[in-house]
């Protein structure tokens, strides 16, 4: 089920890990631009990148205990990916903290459920960051699609609360759907006019106090931080806005994905950018007495 590589400072074995980082290569319900099957492997070569030490946090990444389990193979049915995900996930020791390295955004319904089963009775609140909806019952001939990725975790059992941060798009049946649903999502506008402090306490309101999920889709940024996406969005967060959500709700996340980069569409910046997002996941939630 694993194919093994790695990630920069992962040299642990899974038992007794505090952290695993698990490759899922699937971007078979691509809509503008594929490849995002290629983004784990670019996100770890990135990792390399990066000093081991953070002095913010005061974290040494070779002092955490990291494993690197590689790639599930997921084929390419979005219906076998999503139960080959559950599978895998359930085989995971249930103290380590595991980051999902994408993938287009269809990877995270079934990392949600999963999870959600893990943290029972609690559940999860989910947090999302991205630039689209994804509240589609059904695009390009089915519900498994990237674009129906927020519509599927609101109807995972176990998901207790749900917010978006940094939407600027989506269809008008979408926005139609979040209203009557009450669905919560605050816009990129939202951000750049109050601040991502802001609108994240109001986001954070929503989710009260459950164990958390973050999920990550990389086009939540503006394209000049991370032009290899699969659906770039211009108008969109800043790079550190997004690294100002991680160091607020690291500490209490059980997990992460980051998903969505198409390596192929510029020279490595993107993947960079992702890598590092990774290794400030695991300095935050290890450094949970530095304050932010």
């Amino acid at each position: 089920m694993f194919q093994r590589c790695g990630f920069a400072d992962a040299d642990s074995e899974l038992e007794g890990s505090d952290y695993v980082v698990v490759g899922l290569p699937f971007d078979g319900t691509a809509s503008f631009r594929s490849g995002s099957r290629d983004g784990p492997d670019a996100i770890r070569l990135a990792s390399f990148n990066f000093e081991s030490y953070d002095s913010y946090y005061d974290v040494d990444l070779r002092e955490l205990s990291i494993c690197d389990l590689g790639n599930m193979d997921l084929g390419a049915d979005p219906a076998y990916a999503e139960e080959t995900i559950k599978d895998g996930i359930a085989l995971l020791p249930r103290a380590v903290v595991p980051i999902f390295l994408g993938g287009e955004h269809s990877i995270a319904p079934a990392i949600v459920e999963a999870l959600a089963l893990r943290n029972r009775p609690e559940g999860l609140a989910v947090l999302v960051l991205d630039a689209h909806l994804d509240l589609r019952e059904e695009y390009g001939c089915t519900r498994y699609s990237h674009a129906c990725a927020s519509r599927r975790i609101l109807e995972k059992e176990g998901v207790n609360a749900y917010a978006s941060i940094g939407i600027r798009s989506g269809c008008k049946e979408e926005y139609s759907f979040a209203k009557e649903g009450g669905v919560s999502y605050f816009t990129a506008r939202e951000v750049r006019d109050k601040g991502i402090d802001h609108m994240l306490d109001r986001a954070l309101v929503c989710l009260g106090k459950r164990p958390l999920y973050l999920s990550i889709d990389l086009d939540v940024l503006d394209p000049a931080f991370a032009p290899a996406v699969g659906n770039p969005e211009p108008f969109g967060l800043t790079s550190w806005d997004v690294k100002r959500v991680i160091e607020c709700v690291a500490p209490r996340a059980v997990g992460l994905d980051i998903n969505e980069l198409t390596p192929a569409y510029d020279r490595g910046e993107t993947a960079l950018l992702a890598a590092r997002l990774a290794r400030e996941f695991m300095a935050a939630k290890a450094g949970t007495g530095r304050p932010v």
